[in-house]
């Protein structure tokens, strides 16, 4: 039995982390130029100049799983709720599939509440709170066996600091750096079908794990385009004998304002089309101080994406990331895709 659940252990090892090195984004409240209602309470009914228009379109950027660099407007303060499904069905040897006798298959739900609250205007500190179920499937002695565990996930806090920005007419240019720390709020001792379960598939790590990262913005044609690219290093401790291997996540997101070419209203509807490249690469695991086998590699997605702004505080996003490249330490499970959906309300 032993033997068995530390086969089930190597190859989960290899499917989506939990909580991330980092959650998502960051808002804030909306403050344009020439968008204050009349005296009152109505709003403006002129059409906005270019200058004004592009106001507006310099604050609707962003992208759904890159990191933005911006630090004010809507990248300030605001709730921010996602949740997330995720499944791995098929095992990998570096980019090949394997043919698995314990048919093992892995499905995750994230659900995130993310708060995010501005101390200045180049400083921002996110709360990333993660509710966590996952189920597991496997054969085992010819009758299939069903694992699973749910519950709190591991609490972290990321503080961002834009240290650099160059604005200039109908666009920017942004750089932060981020610095935070992952708790082990999370359950580490879940136990199902008479058994403790495997790290890999406990809701929290158990470990307190160090956060250090950097984006980057770019913004032209009064927003209507946008340039987010990052780099991430979360740093794994061990914990219950176990050590996650740490973690390098980068991204590189495209974002395009297909409505309207140009604001005609301060509150306009607003849909943005995105794509994405995310990627992550992690080093194997240990147990016992021994790396192991079967977890870590490379994995890269391609991420389609779509965001509808429906009020000046209240926008709803989807998006999809589906694996192009793999290059994975030795069989273990692959995600076939993930797929967010969620919203952000600003206050």
């Amino acid at each position: 039995m032993r033997a068995s659940l530390l086969a089930i252990m190597l190859v989960a090892t290899g499917c989506v982390s939990t909580t991330g090195p980092v959650p998502a984004r960051s808002w804030g409240p909306l403050a344009i130029a020439g968008s204050t209602p009349q005296s009152g309470g109505a709003r403006r009914a002129k059409p906005l100049s270019k200058e004004e228009s592009d106001a507006i379109g310099l604050t609707y950027d962003d992208t759904i799983f890159a990191e933005s660099a911006r630090t004010r407007n809507f990248n300030g303060q605001g709730l921010i709720p996602r949740f997330t499904y995720f499944q791995a069905t098929r095992t990998y040897d570096k980019n090949s599939q394997k043919s698995d006798p314990m048919d093992l298959e892995l499905r995750g739900y994230l659900a995130n509440l993310r708060g995010v609250f501005g101390a200045h205007e180049d400083v921002t500190v996110a709360l990333n709170v993660p509710y966590v179920v996952k189920e597991l499937e496997t054969t085992m002695g010819g009758r299939r066996l069903h694992l699973n565990s749910d519950g709190l996930g591991d609490i972290s806090v990321v503080g961002k600091w834009r240290f650099y920005k160059d604005p200039e007419l109908g666009g920017t240019t942004e750089s932060a750096a981020f610095l935070g720390i992952e708790l082990p709020t999370g359950r580490d001792d879940v136990r199902d079908a008479g058994i403790r379960l495997p790290q890999p598939l406990q809701p929290g790590s158990g470990s307190v794990d160090g956060i250090l990262g950097a984006a980057f913005t770019r913004l032209w044609d009064g927003g209507r385009w946008l340039l987010n690219a990052d780099l991430f290093y979360k740093a794994n401790s061990e914990a219950n004998d176990y050590g996650f291997g740490n973690i390098l996540r980068f991204d590189v997101g495209g974002q395009f304002r297909a409505y309207p070419s140009r604001y005609e209203r301060y509150d306009q509807f607003t849909l943005n089309l995105i794509l994405e490249l995310n990627g992550e690469y992690a080093e194997k695991d240990t147990l016992d101080g021994d790396r192991v086998d079967g977890t870590g590699g490379l994995k890269l997605f391609a991420s389609p994406g779509i965001q509808a702004i429906v009020s000046e505080s209240l926008l709803f996003e989807v998006g999809v990331q589906i694996p192009v490249f793999r290059h994975l330490h030795g069989p273990q499970l692959g995600e076939d895709f993930r797929a967010t959906i969620g919203l952000r309300w600003l206050f």
